[in-house]
């Protein structure tokens, strides 16, 4: 097997020191021609100029890049929530780099030698780890604002994107659920459901869509625990993951990071507990042992199997599966940013940040609270935000470990100087 690109496919994941077969023009193709023949080996199909080709070479492109990565799980923004086709040209408030400063893809992930810097969180490569801060330093704010030390200091704890990337899939919806099991009815016909999508494809089974949604948050300190194909499980397991950021809220090294979880049903063999390869695509006309052609999950899941060189029982049976997928991209300018109030519920009465602040100066506390995102004009836009608007506490304080607003109950390592008259008053004021 291989993938568009061409590299090697070795033991259940892609081989990327081999670069005897990498094809150079699906990246540095620059007339928009050359294009793969769905069933010929990873050869161009044969209506293309290939002396045009050559002779056009030239540096990668969003395009270029995006050829692959738009389309990963078979469509355009399906699987990675912040990779889509608007970022060929997308606008300042789609991704604050590439459509306000005309950034392309290797001005971030550079590369020597073609080991290309940044890490998916859902595939286990071993390129340079890519994060914000390589540009942006550890104190990225630096307008002489109020707000500056204090933002700076947010990030040891939260990532760039946790604040940046305030919801995923603005512009085009991705998959949120996949259900394999149902998959193989040619009779059901697929309804429409929001955002113009579908509930349901023959080949894929019953599918939901989610667009300009609220991420989950969890720690993550830059490592990813992962199910590779082949591991086994335990048989009592209710959700397996597939992979799972590490890190925890005692963790210096964690910070909390945004994330989409593609939730969905695969198949498994019931007796070896491990997760089945299906064959899905027909290798010829007369190849009836893929699951498109034959739809039978037996016959697909044996073959898969045999091509993986890993045992099967023969016996199958259907599994809740979760994938992070981290949300690195479609970055908001500043002004789209959360503000203090979207998490911290207690900055947002007739006192605000002059819970602690005595300061003299004219400064609408109110206000500056609230500079950032709001989700009631976005709605107005016609995003759709309107279950977000007057949403506090948004990363959930509590689920990342948290006794809850840590204005009030104390951060991970210090607490605020607040004596217990102000926090009394505080906890009152919010609960009223």
């Amino acid at each position: 097997m291989q993938c568009h690109a061409g590299y090697g496919w070795t033991d259940g994941t892609f081989d990327f020191s081999d670069k005897s077969n990498m094809d150079c023009l699906v990246c540095h193709d620059t007339t928009g021609t050359y294009k793969k023949a769905m069933k010929n080996g990873g050869l161009p199909t044969p209506d293309v100029d290939l002396q045009y080709v050559a002779e056009s070479v030239g540096y990668t492109s969003r395009s270029t890049c995006g050829s692959c990565h738009f389309f990963g799980g078979g469509g355009d923004a399906v699987k990675n929530p912040t990779m889509n086709s608007c970022l060929r040209y997308p606008d300042r408030f789609c991704d604050v780099h590439m459509g306000g400063y005309d950034f392309s893809c290797t001005d971030c992930h550079t590369a020597t030698a073609h080991e290309i810097s940044g890490r998916s969180t859902s595939c286990p490569v071993t390129e340079e780890p890519l994060s914000c801060e390589k540009c942006h330093g550890s104190s990225p704010h630096y307008q002489n604002d109020l707000l500056d030390p204090h933002l700076n200091k947010h990030c040891r704890h939260i990532a760039c994107n946790t604040c940046h990337t305030p919801i995923f899939a603005k512009k085009k919806p991705t998959k949120v659920w996949w259900d394999w099991s149902t998959a193989g009815n040619k009779e059901r016909k697929p309804k429409k459901v929001e955002y113009g999508m579908t509930d349901y494809h023959w080949k894929k089974g019953e599918q939901k869509w989610a667009k300009a949604a609220r991420p989950d948050y969890a720690w993550y300190n830059g490592y990813m625990q992962r199910y590779l194909v082949g591991d086994t499980f335990e048989p009592s397991v209710e959700v397996l993951n597939l992979n799972e950021p590490v890190g925890c809220y005692k963790d210096p090294n964690s910070k909390i990071y945004p994330f989409q979880i593609m939730k969905g049903i695969q198949g498994a063999d019931a007796q070896n507990h491990r997760l089945l390869v299906p064959h899905l695509f027909p290798w010829d006309k007369d190849d009836t042992s893929a699951f498109w052609k034959g739809l039978d999950w037996e016959k697909a899941f044996e073959v898969g199997m045999r091509e993986a060189g890993l045992d099967y029982s023969g016996e199958y049976e259907w599994i809740r599966t979760d994938m992070y997928r981290g949300l690195q991209h479609e970055v908001m300018p500043k002004e789209f940013a959360l503000s203090c109030v979207n998490c911290h519920e207690s900055l947002g009465g007739d006192k605000s940040c002059n819970r602690c602040h005595r300061d003299t100066r004219k400064v609408e506390f109110r206000e500056l609270a609230r500079k950032g995102m709001d989700f009631e004009r976005l709605a107005e836009q016609g995003c759709s935000v309107g279950d977000l608007v007057g949403v506090t506490d948004y990363i959930d304080f509590k689920k990342l470990g948290y006794k809850g607003d840590p204005i009030i109950h104390g951060g991970r390592f210090t607490k605020l100087p607040l004596d217990s008259c102000e926090r009394q008053e505080l906890t009152a004021d919010i609960q009223q």
